[in-house]
């Protein structure tokens, strides 16, 4: 018999032999039957290297964490962009080789195996940091725990739960993609073990470097014992159409949301780059979405950090995907006009791209119109109408508007800004209606209020002091980090950083390019409105931005001598795979030695950054226009490291 064959029957008898055992107390075989069996398949499997994740040999004992830990990615972790026209997808496809696969409604998980053993799980989190779950995924029967390849492996995938399987959950839970994403980060691996998680492989990181485009690489992965998203090339089913009505037909019982078209070569796809959201190289086509009738029950007003009234619809309960429905955003005045919302209306309701609540069109006239308050629902002070890009908003007009500062707060606090862990809306709100803050500043002066805040209903002495202890670590921060903390209008973390890198993340150097009247619009990227924002922010509220620099110690990256480097104020594009930085840490790397990471190759690049003599389009590109293409080796020498 063949070996393989004998390893994949000894894990069926021994599995069968095991659950008998723990189920009804009972063996058909003695122990000594039942180890030698055991001893067999070992033996194999170390022979082969070959070892089933469903394997006995395998078994963990479970693991219950006190929290999940965070984890910087080894890669980005972005998202597709996304659409609902077939027309776009076949032009974004264009003459490229593309492979279609089904776009699974789960959690995105990502693998690393390091000698052939698992050694990390990680959910995807916010693209950059994200969760270890590797003692759940330990778990898992359809994740492998040793495969056979011993170089660094990393695979991407989802985390779902089959639909028959959650047949046996969903009286207790709303829908199968919810119940996936809360089961693979319980902190109990036992409790995980219970929910029949299934992990669908849909792309290979890093690895399999004998093969140049990604259904290779996905063959590959099903020889290491994964399962893999359905998927078919171009051209094997026909054209677009073709192929997402095959895989309609050809689909398990996944949860299932869309098709995703990438550019099969993954030459091409790693060439295409990214924008801080999603990857240019793949396109997630998205089902249409249904539609639900319901009343209308009213509009809300929800005071966001700016002072602009956000309406919110509120409707009768509709169940959409698994999910019970009762709010939609409606953005602003113009809209409720644009779709003739009154009161008690019938509205016809959606949830775009399967997440976002949204309302359609207004079916039947109810009535009386919708009043637009005049006072605002937090502080009580005069609101008023204003165009904003076009569109009617209402604005709080009380400077001194609790309900701004609260918003000016959240954001300062959370993790793109001073990152201060612990510090929630409530806790803020909290702090507020006691008086201890009534602004940025007053973060950094709480301790003052420790004995008393820690006799409050609700706080205690460790929460208390795992707050102030967050405070204290926020106050090491970078420039960009710091005026994006500020929520100036116009300027979010991208302008932040454009700003923290023109003036190499010094803070004195960029408030005294402020008192120089400064030109703005010299930096990347900011044209009138942006350096006019800022202009205005800064007039208003240079003394308190001051006055709150002093609680901060500004961290800056020690830049590469001059000297030892010939990269200063060049413009640096890398393409390609790397072995001694990741994409972002060469990316940071540029940014320490005072040059600019640019996405693509045009007349302004000075640099590419390849370690492949290949047909790439940046490659091809660079060569085009005369443009110095480098080794990563031979950057690593040129900055003197």
């Amino acid at each position: 018999m063949d070996k393989i064959q004998r390893i994949k029957e000894l894990v069926a008898m021994l599995n069968h032999y095991r659950n008998e055992y723990y189920n009804n107390s009972q063996s058909a075989i003695s122990d000594f039957e039942y180890d030698n069996l055991f001893d067999e398949l070992f033996a194999l499997e170390q022979e082969t290297g070959f070892v089933m994740a469903t394997s006995p040999t395998q078994t963990v004992g479970y693991e219950v964490k006190s929290e999940l830990t965070k984890v910087k990615h080894n890669h980005p972790m972005l998202s597709l962009d996304k659409t609902k026209d077939i027309k776009k997808v076949a032009s974004f496809l264009g003459d490229k080789d593309w492979i279609a696969m089904l776009k699974m409604d789960g959690l995105t998980c990502s693998l690393l195996y390091e000698n052939g053993k698992l050694v990390r799980a990680e959910t995807r989190g916010d693209g950059e940091i994200g969760e270890d779950v590797t003692h759940n995924a330990m778990v898992i029967p359809s994740i492998p725990k040793i495969i056979p390849y011993t170089d660094r492996l990393v695979v991407d995938g989802e985390i779902i739960c089959q639909l028959d399987d959650f047949e046996e959950f969903k009286g207790e839970y709303k829908n199968a993609r919810n119940f996936a994403s809360g089961s693979i980060r319980l902190l109990d691996s036992k409790e995980c073990a219970k929910r029949k998680l299934t992990f669908v492989a849909w792309d290979c990181i890093e690895g399999c470097n004998d093969t140049k485009r990604l259904n290779q690489k996905l063959s590959k992965l099903v020889d290491y014992n994964f399962i893999i998203v359905p998927f078919i090339i171009a051209g094997v089913e026909g054209g677009i159409e073709e192929s997402i009505k095959w895989l309609k037909v050809h689909m398990p019982p996944y949860p299932i949301d869309g098709i995703v078209f990438k550019w099969n070569e993954c030459a091409e796809y790693e060439a295409a780059g990214r924008t801080d959201h999603h990857f240019r190289g793949g396109l997630a086509f998205k089902f249409y979405n249904e539609l639900y009738d319901t009343r209308l029950n009213g509009i809300e007003w929800t005071l966001g950090k700016t002072g602009i009234l956000t309406p919110t619809a509120t409707f009768a309960t509709v169940q959409i995907d698994g999910c019970d429905i009762s709010r939609a955003s409606v953005h602003n005045i113009s809209i409720i006009k644009k779709l003739g919302l009154t009161n008690n209306c019938t509205v016809r309701v959606s949830k775009r791209n399967e997440i976002i609540p949204q309302i359609e069109e207004c079916l039947q006239d109810g009535g009386s119109t919708i009043e637009i308050p005049k006072y605002c629902p937090v502080c009580g002070g005069e609101t008023k109408v204003v165009k904003e890009n076009g569109s009617e908003v209402l604005v709080c007009t009380n400077p001194n508007c609790s309900g701004k500062l609260l918003g000016r707060l959240k954001f300062f606090v959370s993790k793109p800004a001073m990152d201060i862990d612990g510090m929630s809306e409530a806790t803020l709100a909290f702090l507020i209606d006691k008086g201890w803050v009534g602004s940025f500043k007053d973060i950094y002066y709480l301790s003052l209020y420790k004995n008393n805040w820690m006799k409050c209903d609700g706080f205690g002495k460790k929460s208390v002091e795992k707050i102030l202890d967050a405070i204290e670590k926020s106050r090491n921060a970078t420039l960009d980090r710091f005026i994006c903390a500020l929520s100036i209008p116009n300027i979010g973390k991208s302008a932040a950083k454009t700003i923290s890198n023109y003036f190499k993340g010094d803070y004195n150097r960029f408030m005294d390019a402020y008192v120089d009247f400064f030109d703005w619009t010299k930096l990347d990227d900011f044209g009138a409105i942006m350096a006019k924002s800022l202009e205005n922010y800064l007039n208003e509220n240079a003394r308190s931005i001051q006055e709150l620099a002093k609680e901060v110690r500004f961290i800056t990256d020690e830049p590469i001598k001059a000297s030892n480097n010939p990269f200063t104020g060049k413009s640096i594009c890398v393409t390609g795979k790397l072995t001694n930085f990741t994409r972002d840490s060469i990316n940071e790397k540029i940014t320490a030695i005072g040059a600019k990471v640019a996405n693509s190759v045009s007349k302004k690049t000075d640099y590419l950054i390849t370690n492949e003599s290949s047909g790439s389009s940046k490659y091809k590109k660079a060569v085009e226009l005369n443009i110095s293409i480098i080794t990563e080796n031979e950057f690593i020498t040129m900055i003197g490291e």
